[in-house]
């Protein structure tokens, strides 16, 4: 197999390259600074290709070949305006793939994505506020691909806090066309080395094909 990875030098994006790679599959990494990806350089099944992302035929003229596309693109830090970096990559990565002739897609956004008033408090008084923005986008983002974007195949995963640590072991339960889990029954956090297993395992078995889907770790 082989697969195209976006945001592929941020914490979940390592991630994504490195379990890739120690399945033995292709991976061609998207990027703007190869350099952070140096540790895996030597690796035959990397492909490092530094390229505009928001330049959708640059970006096609290198998926064609490409088994599907994985995104773990984000914006770092408190944003004081409003942010069009979600839609707009994912727009440009949507049309680069038609270009290609590429269906596959898994992205990854956030519980709480889309504004609603059943959340929790600290949702309302600590995620919203300081998150807001990034939330709105990320909605934005995922209309985008419901609404306009009946040909491809999409998988949009909502984990909740992402944690630099080693995987767990712990069961991962999913909440279908869900944005969090209203029983409280997951611990709200979750290593991103799980985040990118579940959306490697999405990938080999075809699942939540044009659905976005919670996950979390099983208290």
């Amino acid at each position: 197999m082989k697969i195209a990875v976006f945001g592929s030098t941020g914490n979940t994006g390592l991630q994504l390259v490195s379990q890739i790679l120690e399945r033995g599959n292709e991976c061609t990494a998207l990027v703007r600074n190869p350099e952070k990806l140096v540790q895996f350089e030597s690796n035959k099944n990397l492909k490092i290709v530094k390229c505009d992302i928001l330049n959708s035929d640059e970006v096609a003229s290198h998926l064609a070949g490409h088994d599907c596309v994985l995104s773990a693109l984000g914006v770092h830090g408190i944003a004081m305006f409003k942010m069009t970096f979600y839609l707009d990559s994912m727009k440009s990565i949507v049309e680069a793939m038609r270009k290609a002739n590429l269906k596959r897609l898994i992205c990854v956004t956030s519980f709480y994505s889309k504004p609603d008033t059943i959340y929790p408090m600290m949702y309302k008084i600590v995620m919203r506020p300081m998150l807001g923005r990034h939330l709105d986008n990320m909605n934005e983002m995922e209309e985008y691909l419901f609404s306009q974007c009946s040909d491809i195949d999409y998988t949009i995963v909502r984990p909740p806090r992402l944690l630099d640590t080693t995987m767990s072991e712990s069961e991962i339960k999913v909440n279908e066309n869900a944005y969090f889990f209203p029983d409280f029954s997951t611990k709200s956090q979750i290593p991103r080395a799980n985040v990118a297993k579940f959306m490697l395992e999405a990938l080999d078995k075809n699942l939540y094909v044009k659905q976005g889907v919670a996950i979390d770790l099983v208290k």
